[in-house]
C-alpha cells in the first residue's frame, strides 16, 4: 500500500494520555505516521502492555504502510504527566470512560499545556461542552472519537466545534495528515454518529433475538455477508441510492422503503431492551460467538480490516487511472 506521508512540521510530537486499549491503539497509529509519541499512564505496568501491543501491531502497520522514520523506538512511556505534556504538539486523551474523572483530568491537562495545543478526548459518547467545563482554555478542547483499534479503523469523529471551531479545524487537518478519515459534527449529540448507528443496529438485533427469529450467529452472518460488505465501500445512503434502477426512479424507490418501514421492517417504537434481554444476549454471545475466546476473532478482524482497506485503496487508484 501507499506509504504514509509525514505530518507537517507544526505537530511532530503527540501525547497520549491513557495507556489502555484505545491509548495504545492511538500510539500505534501515530507511530505509523512517523511522529514522536509519549504515552502517559499512572500505572507503571501499562508500559509492558503498551510494548506488547505495539509489537503485535507492527506487522499490520507495515502492511498498511509506514511513514519514513516511523519506529517503536519513537514511542516513550512515562508515569509523570508534566513530563508527558512537555513540548506536546497535540494531546489525545483516552482515559477511562467516567465523565467526572475526565472533566478533572482534562482540567489538569489544560493547566499543563500551552494554550494553542489542541486537547482531543477519545470519549465514546460524552459531550465536549461537559468535558471542557473546568478548563481555563475551553476553546481548544474537543472530541476526537476513534473506533477500535484506532490504527486500523481510520474514522475519527470531531465534535464540540461550536466553541472550539479553530481547534476543530486544526485537529481535522492534523488527523487527516496522519491518515485518518475525519467527519465533523455540526452540533453535539451524545454518542456522536457512528456509535448511535451501531446502537440502532444492536437494538434491531436484540428485537430479532427476542422474537426467536434466529440465533446470533445467523444474525451476524446476515449482516457481515450482506449489507456490511457494501457498507465497507460506501455509506448506507449511497448504497440505497443505487437501489433504484436509475436516478429518475429514486423517489419511487424511497416511497417503497417508506412503505416497508410502515409495514413493520423495524422494531416497534415501544421496544426497549431490558436488562434481562441484555443478559440473555451476552450469554448467547459468550456461548456461540465467543466459545473459543477472542484470539481467532481478533486475528480475523485485524487481517480483514487491513485487506479491505488495501482492496479499497487499489480500487480507488484503479478508477482514477481509468
Amino acid at each position: 500500500m501507499t506509504e504514509q506521508k509525514t505530518p507537517g512540521d507544526r505537530i511532530a510530537r503527540v501525547t497520549c494520555i491513557g495507556g489502555g486499549l484505545i491509548g495504545a491503539g492511538w500510539a500505534a497509529h501515530f507511530l505509523r505516521a512517523g511522529l514522536d509519541v509519549v504515552v502517559y499512564s499512572q500505572a507503571p505496568e501499562r508500559e509492558i502492555y503498551l510494548r506488547e501491543y505495539l509489537a503485535k501491531a507492527m506487522p499490520l502497520l507495515a502492511e498498511l504502510g509506514m511513514a519514513p522514520g516511523a519506529s517503536p523506538t519513537r514511542v516513550h512511556f512515562t508515569t509523570n504527566m508534566e513530563e508527558a505534556l512537555e513540548n506536546a504538539g497535540f494531546v489525545q486523551e483516552s482515559a477511562t470512560e467516567n465523565v467526572d474523572a475526565k472533566i478533572k483530568l482534562i482540567g489538569e491537562i489544560d493547566a499543563l499545556t500551552a494554550p494553542n495545543v489542541v486537547i482531543a478526548s477519545s470519549s465514546s459518547g460524552f459531550l465536549a461542552a461537559d468535558l471542557r467545563s473546568r478548563a481555563r482554555h475551553p476553546e481548544r478542547i474537543l472530541i476526537g472519537h476513534p473506533f477500535n483499534p484506532p490504527f486500523l479503523v481510520p474514522l475519527v469523529e470531531i465534535a464540540g466545534g461550536d466553541v472550539a471551531s479553530q481547534a476543530a479545524a486544526a485537529a481535522s487537518e492534523f488527523y487527516r495528515s496522519t491518515g485518518c478519515e475525519v467527519v465533523s459534527l455540526d452540533q453535539e449529540i451524545a454518542g456522536y454518529i457512528g456509535n448511535r448507528i451501531q446502537y440502532a443496529v444492536l437494538r434491531e438485533i436484540l428485537y430479532i433475538l427476542s422474537q426467536g427469529v434466529a440465533d446470533l450467529q445467523a444474525i451476524d452472518t446476515a449482516i457481515a455477508s450482506g449489507p456490511a460488505i457494501r457498507w465497507a465501500v460506501m455509506g448506507p445512503s449511497s448504497v440505497l441510492f443505487l437501489g433504484a434502477r436509475e436516478p429518475t426512479l429514486y423517489d419511487d424507490f424511497i416511497e417503497g422503503l417508506t412503505d416497508e418501514m410502515e409495514r413493520g421492517y423495524l422494531a416497534p417504537s415501544d421496544f426497549q431492551p431490558d436488562r434481562k434481554l441484555m443478559r440473555a444476549y451476552a450469554k448467547q454471545v459468550a456461548k456461540c460467538i465467543g466459545a473459543h475466546g477472542q484470539a481467532e476473532l481478533l486475528e480475523l478482524r485485524d487481517a480483514g480490516v487491513v485487506a479491505i482497506r488495501g482492496a479499497l485503496q487499489r480500487a480507488k487508484e484503479s478508477l482514477k487511472g481509468a
